[in-house]
């Protein structure tokens, strides 16, 4: 959510009125930057937490996880779909996240208003000079372009019944090609708001897809914000000792808490490593007392990072946004989507360990927590968090939105 509090907020800026629709759970955070919030039916929280979603999660199955996910959207698609179309009314334009593309798209094309698209993941525009993220076997031009082909018509075939059903009830014509390709044809502006240090714009993309660099909350939003508060019984444990590992894994939660727990017990045991735990929207029990553990449910990225000194998390592109331009090495573990690219990312350039949560073991990431401390990776997080720092991504992305929408 935090990028799209950024781009509300530099947006703001240059005279525009935003409104941030988002599930219920995120009013908070949103109108605490005094952003306007619109709710989007449904607490994505309470249904990753409900029993039948923890069975999912603990199952570590990206497929079983994906489609409890659809399963849960089906089964309140009806006041869902209410609640973006009151949402869109309100509104001369969209800025829509890809996740939501067979809703936001009909009901642009329904209502005749302009629509952006935006990414904070591994680009899906075709290109030969590399594959799409998931068949990163070979690298070759033809069968680079070969792979977004292959992806483009599973994705046809996961969202063609919702996409066709919504369709027809806003009263659009029925669609004779895929809704990928029926987008593609309309040139629409295509943000991917990523850093070019990890991966670089495509020479032979077309002119309407950018990617412009990460978004961040400009730091004056931030000073004497309350999200950058750190409770007092946080601030003395960090002053109380070296600076610690930060472990969290946001909405995202953690398939099986058990095992994580025991990996925790671990660390505590077997090293001196102080523990900063975020456990965000996981569940768990009987986490031990230890004077190197600290237990919180979330704080803010901006204001703790820079007291840690290596980052344990899911892969998410916003998080590690943060861990990078906070010199940060990193350990990601990863569960689905476009978690397991950034990992292999991070590999490759060696700032970090990636490994997907169905091979950790607490041997594993014992070797990972040593490796991200060497010189060689600290040094490596410490140039690529300059050059991220010095990306002007907000105001790349709102001069293009401002662009295209006008």
């Amino acid at each position: 959510m935090q990028p799209y509090i950024a781009l509300a907020l530099g947006l703001m800026e240059n005279g525009h009125r935003v409104t941030i629709a988002a599930p219920e759970n995120f009013a908070a955070l949103i109108e605490g930057f005094g952003v306007a919030f619109h709710p989007l039916f449904g607490n994505a929280e309470e249904g990753m937490n409900s029993p039948e979603g923890q069975s999912v999660l603990r199952s570590e199955n990206t497929i079983k996880l994906m489609k409890y996910f659809f399963k849960v959207l089906r089964g309140i698609k009806t006041p869902l779909r209410k609640s973006y179309l009151d949402g869109v009314d309100k509104v001369d334009f969209i800025i829509a996240n890809l996740a939501t593309l067979q809703i936001t798209s009909a009901i642009a094309e329904k209502q005749n208003k302009k629509i952006a698209f935006t990414y904070f993941m591994p680009p899906v525009v075709p290109t030969a000079e590399f594959p799409l993220a998931d068949f990163d076997f070979l690298n070759f031009p033809w069968y680079n372009k070969l792979t977004y082909k292959l992806a483009y018509a599973f994705y046809w075939k996961f969202i063609k019944e919702e996409t066709v059903e919504f369709r027809a009830e806003l009263g659009l014509p029925v669609l004779k090609e895929s809704l990928v390709s029926h987008i593609g044809k309309q040139k629409i502006l295509d943000l991917y708001c990523l850093s070019p240090a990890l991966i670089p714009q495509p020479k032979d993309w077309d002119e309407h897809h950018k990617i412009t660099g990460f978004l961040t909350v400009p730091k004056h939003y931030r000073e004497n914000h309350p999200a950058d508060e750190i409770s007092s019984a946080l601030t003395n444990w960090l002053t109380a000792g070296e600076k610690p590992i930060y472990i969290g894994f946001g909405s995202n939660g953690i398939g099986n808490p058990e095992k994580f727990v025991a990996m925790l017990n671990d660390i505590l045991t077997k090293t001196n490593e102080r523990i900063l735990f975020c456990t965000g929207w996981g569940m768990f029990e009987n986490l031990r007392v230890h004077e190197n553990l600290f237990v919180t449910k979330y704080v803010n990225h901006e204001a703790i990072l820079p007291k840690c000194k290596a980052g344990i998390f899911h892969g998410g592109a916003g998080t590690l946004a943060a861990m990078l331009r906070h010199n940060l090495p990193v350990i990601i573990i990863s569960f689905y989507t476009d978690q397991p690219t950034w990992g292999k990312i991070i590999e490759r350039m060696n700032l970090g360990v990636h490994m997907p949560v169905k091979q950790l073991n607490s041997g594993k990431l014992l070797s990972a927590l040593a490796h991200v401390q060497t010189d060689e990776l600290k040094r490596n997080a410490a140039k690529i968090g300059r050059q991220i720092r010095n990306e002007n991504g907000l105001e790349n992305a709102v001069n293009e939105i401002e662009k295209y929408f006008a």
